[in-house]
């Protein structure tokens, strides 16, 4: 019975490449909306995930505020994992490439998991209050999640057309 060989094309022009950017893209933009004070503003005030508009720490003891800080924080280290994943996939030859792109697809889904279960609970228990809206670090933050989401459909692309079994 022949035997099939997985093929990895790789190149920063091809889906590798994009699945670089996207992953690049979302660091970025996820660090961003992580360290600033504007999840949500309330006249003047604004809060962040970890300090308000006075640079002081947040007030809040809630659990569902340690929840959210719980989530959004292993939603980065995760993103930071499909980072470096994509990194070695791309530019170290000495590795299974195999065994890579499935991690980096595991890691990406799990990211997207976690900024997700973050951001449902922020948004719920800001909607409690009246005149809280959200503000452009958490729409940042949702960003990086989506741009995540579709590095994650690019790596199943990647690793589909390289025709790894699982």
């Amino acid at each position: 019975m022949p035997t099939t060989v997985a093929v990895h094309t790789i190149s920063f022009r091809g889906k590798a490449g994009a699945i670089f950017v996207l992953l690049s893209c979302s660091v970025v933009l996820f660090l961003v909306g992580f360290a600033t004070e504007a999840w949500s503003t309330q006249g003047g005030y604004r809060e962040g995930l970890w300090e308000s508009c006075s640079c002081g720490k947040i007030s809040t003891n809630d659990d569902w505020f340690h929840a959210v800080q719980a989530m959004m924080s292993i939603g980065l280290i995760t993103l930071l994992v499909a980072f470096l994943l994509i990194s070695i996939y791309m530019c170290v030859h000495t590795v299974s490439k195999n065994s890579t792109i499935i991690a980096l697809v595991c890691f990406c889904f799990l990211a997207v998991v976690f900024m997700l279960i973050g951001f449902i609970i922020y948004g719920v228990e800001k909607s409690r209050y009246r005149n809280v809206t959200l503000s452009w670090s958490y729409a940042i933050s949702v960003i990086s999640s989506v741009l995540c989401l579709v590095a994650g459909i690019v790596s199943i692309v990647q690793l589909k057309s390289s025709g790894v079994h699982m």
